[in-house]
């Protein structure tokens, strides 16, 4: 007999699944193991745990012959002991999945069932456009993997706003100068709507105050739908509503709303309730009919097919020096403040509060904010990934890895990243609607410090050896105030 595990980030459509409907049980489990991994966020486990129980209602009405096991049923089993049990007692022969994007749990199945003799079918996973054999290929014909290059590549081989000449639409492959404006004050922000509340939302929810009352966040306001249809309806809305917007507005920061004009389709892309390719689909199949502003669509697309294949493929080749390089030999840890808020630097703490609440922020306030300020204060990188591990919602070793130590930390020494992302208080101010005051002082100084403190890898780099001069011309009273302000921030909020 035959067996076909359905791990919890793998719920796609039922179209995936239905050719193996009849030849195979299926097998479903919450586990314990997986959700205290990290202290988790409560939203994230209410999300994925109702996530999944949606989709076992679908199969199970759609004649799907499913063993499906609750967190709550006996939280002394876990997954291994659960498939073990179904194993032997249906005499199981050979197990199907869709490709795990991570090693760790890659490794553990692959040694239990070698152990139980028992053969592993892998399929092609609807979670990504490109093969991990494209991403290997690509690497092997390149000096440095490159963002740009890989996108282009495959905005060429799907033939993605691509004119009959061969010519980028709109001739260029990148729109991202356009894309930095401030949100105007007087700009209408379209809401996100919010899923009613259901049996299934309210039993998990009990479950993850019970079992995981000390986690991160609360379940309150949930704003993550959970089945199929539910999702296409969101994304029908921000194509409707947002994306036209989108482009020019994806890197501003606001108090007014946490979404702004993004998607929001991490979460759902992340665990399999949409898939990228119906996205591009629709987001193409709408351009054709009502032509949507090219800065912005050309910005949507590379965010799908650019980063996050590419964010992807680097983690299955680069995964080890990701998560062991410390390229500035930062080692400090976190006070509570960072889980709280109250670090007492206003961009901060806004940032965090909106993590708190929704489990989710936009790239800017990941990258520029939170991941920016925990470079600065000099925090370990294995502990900021445990941050946005614990306090995301769409947090996935594939996803996370690249993201924190190469893109936000600069911490693997550039594998793909040409220079570290770090800004003073101008960039917030700018791109953002917090109002100068004394937090300026302790954020450039934070700024400068960090500067000062690695000035010959600074200086080796022709394209930021002029911050190095910059830094000399700071006025030695401003320097000493400054400076002064960020020792200060980093002895309160760090360990």
């Amino acid at each position: 007999m035959k067996l076909f595990l359905v791990f919890g980030n793998h719920l796609f459509p039922e179209l995936e699944f239905k050719k193996y409907k009849n030849d195979h049980v299926f097998f479903m489990c919450e586990s314990m193991q997986m959700c205290s991994k990290f202290n988790y966020h409560k939203k994230k486990l209410l999300f994925l745990l109702s996530s999944m129980r949606s989709f076992k209602e679908n199969l199970i009405n759609k004649k799907y012959n499913i063993n499906y096991y609750k967190l709550d049923d006996n939280k002394s089993e876990n997954f291994f002991s659960r498939l073990e049990s179904l194993i032997e007692k249906l005499k199981i022969n050979e197990i199907s999945s869709f490709d795990i994007e991570n090693k760790y749990l890659e490794k553990k199945i692959n040694k239990f069932l070698k152990y139980k003799k028992i053969h592993w079918n892998i399929i092609e996973s609807p979670m990504f456009i490109n093969t991990k054999k494209d991403f290997d290929t690509y690497i092997k014909d390149s000096k440095k993997p490159l963002m740009a290059n890989y996108y282009k590549q495959t905005r060429k081989k799907l033939n993605i706003l691509i004119e009959k000449n061969g010519a980028p639409t709109g001739g260029k492959w990148s729109f991202d100068l356009e894309n930095r404006k401030k949100l105007p004050s007087h700009l209408d922000i379209p809401k996100i709507s919010f899923p009613k509340s259901d049996k299934i939302t309210d039993e998990v929810s009990e479950v993850v105050n019970k079992l995981f009352k000390n986690n991160p966040g609360d379940t309150n306001n949930f704003w993550l739908f959970k089945t199929h249809n539910e999702v296409e309806k969101v994304l029908d809305l921000f194509i409707k509503e947002k994306i036209n917007l989108f482009g020019d507005y994806e890197d501003s920061v606001s108090h007014r709303d946490n979404f702004l004009f993004h998607s929001a389709m991490s979460p759902y892309l992340n665990i399999g309730l949409i898939t990228p390719e119906l996205i591009i689909k629709k987001v193409i199949n709408t351009n054709k009919k009502n032509k949507i502003r090219i800065n912005s669509l050309e910005g949507f697309i590379r965010q799908l097919i650019g980063w996050r294949e590419f964010m992807r493929g680097i983690y299955n080749s680069f995964d080890k020096e990701l998560e062991n390089n410390n390229f500035f030999s930062h080692n400090r840890g976190m006070k509570q403040s960072w889980y709280e808020g109250n670090t007492g630097l206003p961009p901060l703490d806004f940032a965090i509060k909106n993590v708190v609440n929704y489990g989710w922020s936009h790239h800017i306030e990941r990258l520029m904010i939170l991941c920016n300020i925990m470079n600065l204060c000099e925090i370990k990188p294995k502990r900021v990934y445990q941050w946005f591990m614990e306090m995301f919602v769409d947090a996935y070793e594939w996803v996370m890895s690249p993201n924190v130590y190469g893109m936000g930390l600069f911490s693997d020494g550039g594998i793909f990243a040409t220079k570290p992302y770090i800004c003073g208080s101008n960039y917030f101010l700018k791109m953002m609607d917090f109002k100068k005051g004394d937090w300026c002082d302790t954020m450039d100084g934070l700024y400068w410090r960090f500067i000062d403190k690695n000035k010959s890898f600074f200086k080796s780099n022709p394209r930021l050896s002029m911050m190095i001069r910059t830094l000399d011309k700071i006025n030695l009273d401003r320097r000493i105030k400054i400076f002064k302000k960020a020792e200060e921030f980093i002895e309160n909020n760090t360990i």
